[in-house]
């Protein structure tokens, strides 16, 4: 029975951690679109100005 609970703690904390590691790299993908946007804006704007 004991076992039981123990086996209960180790799926939830794995389920836990892969749940925040998820969370993080979906706010790091957030981060790096908003950058990529950021920068494709000022190349549009050089090479608007270019001409």
């Amino acid at each position: 029975m004991e076992s039981t609970i123990y086996l209960f703690a180790a799926f939830s904390l794995t389920w836990g951690i892969i749940f925040i590691y998820i969370l993080y790299m979906l706010k790091r993908q957030k981060s790096l679109e908003n950058r990529i946007d950021k920068l494709r804006a000022i190349l549009e704007n050089e090479h608007a100005s270019e001409y």
